[in-house]
């Protein structure tokens, strides 16, 4: 179940409200998030288009698949994937509570010792991905996460660039990253029956 255009409004706002109180408190004047998920969005809803999926699910998707950011920014032993899906369930929508728990692990590895994230969360949302049968929007949210930074889509290697220095991955680890993108990457190429960084015009 998706919400309804007034319902996404009024989820909007909040996340758009509990941004800036975010940034209030940490005395900045903006914050990248908000632009990190119309990104994100608009890149689920292009792909989409040209993939045979439906591109207005997609943008509703790619738009909250952080919408656990926040509490894991303010509220201790908190992961953001967790934290989304527990809050979207609650709230009845299904399809956008996947996309925030999955959306995390385009790596395909659970271990709470790889990520910088709550351990006991990390697990906790490994268990319940076990559980599921990830389908294409699980997987081309994974992948329109990987091409938005900066407020541009980018090509992969600029994202992973990103993580490993926000993060502090090993080399190793960036690999690992490296291999799994391209992976999503190639999945929707042929999917869309083109480079989709030539649709998505990234130089």
């Amino acid at each position: 179940m998706l919400p309804d255009d007034k319902t996404i409004k009024k989820l909007f706002d909040i996340v758009s409200e509990k941004t800036k109180e975010f940034n209030v408190k940490r005395g900045c004047k903006e914050d990248e998030s908000i632009h990190h998920y119309l990104d994100v969005s608009r890149c689920a809803e292009i792909i989409a288009a040209h993939c045979g999926l439906d591109s207005h699910k997609a943008k509703i998707l790619g738009f909250f698949h952080d919408y656990g950011e926040c509490a894991e920014k303010t509220i201790p032993n908190t992961f953001h994937g967790t934290a989304g899906y527990d809050e979207m369930m609650k709230l009845g929508y299904d399809e956008i509570a996947r996309v925030c728990l999955t959306h995390s692990f385009w790596e395909g590895i659970y271990d709470p010792e790889y990520f910088v994230y709550d351990k006991k969360e990390v697990a906790r949302a490994g268990e319940l991905i076990s559980k599921m049968e990830l389908d294409e929007y699980d997987y081309l949210i994974q992948l329109s996460d990987m091409l938005c930074c900066k407020r541009k889509f980018v090509k992969l290697e600029e994202r992973v660039d990103y993580i490993i220095k926000k993060y502090k991955r090993n080399p190793e680890q960036a690999e690992n990253m490296i291999r799994a993108a391209k992976k999503l990457k190639s999945r929707f190429d042929k999917l869309c029956k083109q480079d989709i960084y030539e649709l998505l015009e990234i130089k």
